[in-house]
């Protein structure tokens, strides 16, 4: 039986990713965890040109 909880993992990512991440995360009032499960969640959404098939 292995065991459900979630490991600590550290992720590199480049500054500018970073600054994204700082960004999302202070306008949640939340931290970079927090930020990163927010845009986890998030679906993605349908490009305009897939709306065009209802004719």
């Amino acid at each position: 039986m292995t065991d459900g909880t979630p490991g600590l993992r550290t992720i590199e990512v480049a500054d500018d990713v970073y600054d994204v991440l700082k960004r999302t995360a202070d306008s949640r009032d939340t931290d970079i965890n927090g930020a990163l499960r927010y845009l986890i969640e998030v679906p993605t959404p349908r490009a305009a040109a897939e709306d065009d098939d209802e004719d």
